[in-house]
């Protein structure tokens, strides 16, 4: 292998979620969950969001509960989403501290101390997103208190539609996508939510897949020039994924996106000149701490 497939290897190693890690979020999700059922009536509950689609990076970060509130909750889907918000907000804070919650549009969060922590890359379980829900068919309506009202999704579809493209790309589409989120965090997210990096890969990744390097300097040049379009929810129920993206932000993703393709075209010379040192340097300019040094 040559230094910039090496350390593109280590990249692709370092993203994968250690044992540490699985376990920590697994009890820690756990306890969230019990921490719901106790205050709410639940019909069931799941992971789901990147974590359960494996596209999740470091740290961990926003792993999504998904709670489908029973029978004995329906009068809050007649009521307006922050009511329903409200309440949970109000359950977790009192499990857990005002300190350590935060809302959001459409769930509310508990944010954890590091534990565990072997490696930079390693133990970083930092927050859960809980997300309620009610059963709406064979799909899910969970509500968006910008929007003011109860919107449709469904969580196996977006699982179904990246399990398919995975693997017509031979495994390669979810390490891609942990390494283009990677990016997004690093360059301080100008692609939000960081479902839409996973979203605008969906349609922009496609085969024969080439190599790691190569695949992403085509991403960031694609990216770039769609950011501005409407990026649907994949199972076309919700709004779109791309709503957060105002014109202001497309222009400062767009720039972001064209910075990367940038550094990674002179990558891409220097390692055909044969400066793999320096192409490693400047690889790692643009994924920043998770890919290794030269």
């Amino acid at each position: 292998m040559t230094k910039v497939s090496d350390a593109f290897a280590t990249f692709k190693s370092r993203l994968e979620l250690t044992q540490t890690e699985k376990d920590d979020a697994s009890r820690r999700q756990k306890d969230v969950r019990a921490t719901v059922q106790e205050a709410f009536h639940v019909d069931h509950d799941f992971l789901t969001g990147s974590y359960g689609r494996h596209t999740k990076t470091k740290p961990l970060k926003d792993i999504d509960i998904f709670v489908c509130l029973g029978s004995k909750e329906d009068h809050r889907r007649k009521a307006h989403p922050k009511a329903v918000l409200d309440d949970l907000e109000t359950c977790l804070v009192d499990a857990y501290g005002r300190g350590q919650v935060e809302r959001d549009r459409r769930c509310v969060t508990v944010w954890f101390e590091k534990r565990h922590q072997t490696q930079h890359e390693e133990g970083k379980v930092v927050s859960l997103d809980v997300v309620p829900a009610f059963q709406s068919g064979s799909d899910y309506e969970i509500p968006d208190e910008d929007l003011g009202k109860w919107i449709k999704t469904n969580p196996a579809t977006h699982n179904d539609l990246t399990t398919a493209k995975n693997k017509t790309l031979s495994g390669n589409w979810v390490p891609l996508v942990k390494m283009l989120k990677s990016w997004n965090r690093a360059n301080g997210k100008p692609i939000q939510p960081s479902f839409l990096v996973e979203v605008m890969a969906l349609d922009l990744v496609d085969g024969p897949f080439n190599s790691f390097p190569d695949e992403a300097r085509r991403f960031f040049a694609a990216a770039a020039a769609s950011i501005d379009d409407t990026w649907s929810d994949p199972a076309r129920l919700g709004p779109p994924v791309s709503d957060e993206m105002t014109a202001a932000k497309c222009a400062v993703a767009r720039q972001t996106l064209r910075d990367a393709e940038m550094a990674a075209t002179r990558a891409y010379r220097a390692e055909a000149q044969g400066s793999e040192t320096e192409a490693v340097r400047i690889w790692k300019g643009v994924f920043g701490d998770f890919f290794p040094a030269a």
